[in-house]
């Protein structure tokens, strides 16, 4: 019985061993198969959990005037973000942010506290941040590289070209309009996590982005950023002397439509868009309508001349300043116009109502509905830009004889601005409707055909029509008397328009004003328009927007050399430009948050943008070329809020 007992156990004992044998040799064999064995499905998968993907935010080209001037650029930046479940001291994180990027500790500590997986902790900060907070070796705390996008003009052009996310994705302008365009192929970094998932790159150094990886190729606009500047300083005056609610002005090559100056104020900062209402992101040049006042007159009269019903003598019948239509008594707008007959010229010259009535009437509803249609009224200019609206044709009902009559001195019709300087573009070119253009690259398309140019009007009728907008400039009694300029020829054409306000009808007292004119008037190379909306004070054209023209165009003209010498103010002595620095300017660190200025000086636009831009927000330039001089001076200690002034010359 007991030999029986004890060879139970040892069979037992061995079948046990034999067990284990066998567990330890597939466990070995499992981790060999593991470790040793090529395997392409483990490979996968230790990839997917140990390895991971970051792609960059995209670079994006830089949009530059006609001259190639930036007025667009993107510089390398990295922003911050937070795992909370892998902070262990929340508290100790908390401060220390404070101490590098600022704020109270609270609003850090309640980052870290959310229930979210991932969190930003500071988008697109500088370099020299990011490399103290990697030094810090905080858990939890991670960096990812992007790009900054920066408008080095702050304000300038800002409606025209508007601004990006900070992911890099269009929003407003040509930002919007040419995004897929303007990204260039995003950037991937590739890293591996440890066991608990955390990416191990945090204390090592990224690869920097250079100005090698920078986009070669910028997207070019018609845009000159000397008239740009000069239009938006004459807006800024404007602004401030008629306390209006806006001010808006285009410049354009009549021959071809380039757009030089596209401009508005009040405006915003790109670089700074949270500070501002989004009512401001608005380009109110083709995105709102208006009613255009007396200058609709002038292509009233020219339809009327290219049919052969009047000539720029045609007698018209001013009724002494009133006329009935039905049971409605129209008069002037000025109760001192009480004209009799007026030759056609006159009538423009003078800006009488009643004459444009009568000339309506000549022409009959069909003629003026076909008006508005030939000179683009009624359509799309088809310009590049976000958000261009217009007013659909009248339809047959509306051709009443009391609309067909408000409708001749500019009222119960509306346009925007781009569509009426459009339209005075074919009295200028000697006849042509053309498509006004933003980008360069339009211009190259249509060097050698031109597709976009529609004849509107005889040369003849627009030869006599830019003798007849030279009389608004050049009479004793025309209205745009203000817009002459020495030894210039201007001819153009002023409208007010009293805005319509719902409930109150035309009684509101609130106005649209502008004047729309070219130069020289019998060679035309500037095409402007300048509008006024909603001035306090004196709101007649003649006033407030003919003074505005001449400024623009004076100084537009000087600027490209197109205006009698006697007539150019005094430059000085011209000061030799610094020769250009080869080395990239650095921001030395002095403190949380703050930085010594370095000595640009000679430096060109782009490198000096790439030295400080990932760090400061407020920079402005003025001039071309070459750092002549900045503000703060070199060895001035400054922080992100610190407004920064670069002055460039050729």
């Amino acid at each position: 019985m007991v030999n029986n007992s004890s060879q139970w156990i040892r069979i037992r004992l061995a079948f046990t061993y034999v067990l284990f044998l066998l567990f330890f040799l597939f466990v070995g064999f499992r981790l060999v198969q593991l470790q040793v064995m090529p395997s392409e499905q483990l490979d996968n998968l230790a990839d997917r959990q140990f390895q991971r993907t970051l792609q960059k935010s995209a670079l994006r080209k830089s949009i530059s005037d006609r001259n190639g001037e930036e007025l667009a650029v993107s510089a390398p930046s990295s922003s911050l973000f937070v795992r909370p479940h892998f902070v262990v001291n929340k508290a100790k994180t908390a401060r220390l942010l404070s101490k590098i990027l600022g704020g109270p500790a609270s609003k850090w500590l309640h980052r870290l506290n959310s229930p979210k997986p991932f969190v930003w902790i500071s988008r697109q900060i500088g370099e020299e941040l990011t490399g103290r907070i990697a030094a810090k070796k905080m858990g939890g705390i991670f960096v990812e590289p992007e790009n900054k996008r920066l408008y080095p003009n702050g304000e300038l052009a800002a409606n025209l070209i508007g601004f990006t996310d900070p992911d890099g994705n269009g929003l407003e302008g040509l930002e919007l309009v040419l995004n897929d365009r303007l990204i260039e192929q995003p950037e991937r970094t590739h890293f591996w996590r440890d066991g608990k998932g955390n990416p191990s790159y945090i204390a090592e150094k990224l690869r920097k982005v250079t100005s090698s990886d920078l986009p070669k190729k910028a997207i070019r606009l018609t845009v000159d950023r000397r008239i740009q500047h000069l239009v938006e300083e004459e807006l800024t005056q404007t602004l401030q002397v008629t306390n209006a609610k806006a001010a808006l002005a285009i410049v354009m090559q009549p021959q071809t439509g380039e757009i030089l100056a596209l401009g508005q104020r009040p405006s915003f900062d790109p670089n700074r868009i949270t500070q501002h209402q989004r009512q401001y992101f608005t380009n109110r040049l083709v995105s709102h309508l208006y009613e255009p006042g007396s200058t609709l007159k002038v292509f009233l009269a020219a339809e009327a001349i290219e049919n052969g019903l009047m000539t720029k003598n045609s007698p018209v019948d001013c009724g002494q300043g009133k006329i009935k239509i039905g049971n409605k008594l129209i008069h002037e707008a000025e109760t001192s116009h009480q004209y009799g007959t007026l030759p056609l010229r006159h009538v423009i010259a003078y800006s009488s109502n009643i004459g444009a009535i009568r000339i309506a009437e000549t022409l009959g509803v069909d003629r003026v509905r076909h008006m508005f249609d030939q000179f683009g009224l009624t359509s799309k200019t088809g310009v590049r830009l976000p958000g261009e609206v217009y007013s659909a044709p009248k339809p047959q009902p509306f051709w009443r004889p009391i609309a067909l009559a408000t409708a001749a001195f500019g009222q119960g019709i509306a346009v925007t601005p781009l569509q009426l300087v459009t339209a005075f573009g074919v009295i200028a070119n000697g006849g042509y409707w053309v498509h006004p253009k933003i980008l360069m690259e339009e211009m190259e398309l249509t060097s050698t055909n031109n597709p976009d140019r529609k004849r509107i009007l005889s040369p003849e009728t627009a030869l006599v029509m830019r003798e007849m907008l030279t009389g608004v400039t050049e009479e004793k009694r025309g209205t745009g008397s203000l817009a002459k300029i020495a030894g210039v020829k201007v001819a153009g054409k002023t409208g007010t328009a009293q805005k319509y306000e719902a409930g109150s009808g035309y009684e509101g007292g609130k106005y649209f004003s502008s004047f729309v004119g070219f130069l020289p008037a019998d060679k035309p190379e500037l095409l402007v328009g300048v509008f006024i909306d909603e001035p306090a004070h004196n709101y007649y054209a003649s006033q407030v927007a003919a003074p505005l023209f001449a400024k623009i165009a004076e100084r537009a003209l000087q600027i490209l050399d197109r205006i009698p010498k006697t007539a150019v103010a005094q430059a000085g002595e011209a000061m030799p430009h610094p020769p250009q620095k080869t080395t990239q300017p650095i921001l030395a660190e002095a403190g949380d948050g703050k930085w010594t200025m370095p000595d640009l000086t000679g430096f060109s636009m782009r490198e000096a943008l790439q030295g400080i831009g990932p760090h400061l927000d407020k920079i402005r330039v003025a001039g071309n070329g070459f750092v002549q001089a900045q503000s703060p001076k070199p060895g001035i200690t400054v922080t992100n809020d610190t407004p920064i002034t670069l002055y460039f010359n050729e």
